[in-house]
């Protein structure tokens, strides 16, 4: 079939950016699980097989933010750290020290940089994956570059 056989040429970059906005495995797997179900159901509407992996990306992206609109109204109960392993999608030390300081970001801050750092996706595109305006994407990247300095700067201190 057809869509398997897409799905899982792109199996690899949606289980990073679902673990990577996520910043938890379970979590995560349900949203691919979610995308999987909702790609095959809407199938029929893609019309160019090429487009096949912005398509995909869109319905998980859309389902990551559900979980954190979901996260939100509910009583945080894991410890990102723990997780930290999963959510790190680059091979060197550098990018794994960078990518575990993304993830202890806020569920609202996480997102705004996993899309436009790790997706290189624009602010514009980033607002509208995430249904926010564009204005509060450039707050969020501000806060978010902000706390990940002083983060760095912190651990730089501690290993002295």
């Amino acid at each position: 079939m057809e869509y398997l056989q897409l799905l899982r040429a792109h199996q690899g970059y949606l289980e990073r950016i679902a673990l990577a906005m996520l910043g938890n495995r379970a979590d995560a797997e349900d949203a691919l699980q979610e995308t999987a179900l909702a790609g095959y159901r809407h199938f029929d509407q893609l019309r160019d097989a090429h487009a096949f992996g912005a398509w995909i990306r869109r319905i998980l992206i859309r389902q990551c933010r559900q979980i954190l609109e979901r996260r939100q109204r509910s009583v945080p109960v894991d410890d990102l750290a723990a997780y930290l392993p999963d959510t790190v999608p680059g091979p060197d030390a550098e990018s794994t020290a960078v990518w575990g300081m993304v993830a202890r970001l806020s569920d609202h801050l996480r997102p705004v940089v996993v899309l436009r750092y790790m997706l290189d996706m624009s602010q514009q595109e980033v607002a509208e994956a995430l249904g926010i305006p564009v204005g509060t994407v450039k707050s969020r990247l501000g806060k978010a570059l902000a706390l990940l300095r002083q983060m760095e700067e912190a651990e730089r201190r501690a290993a002295q």
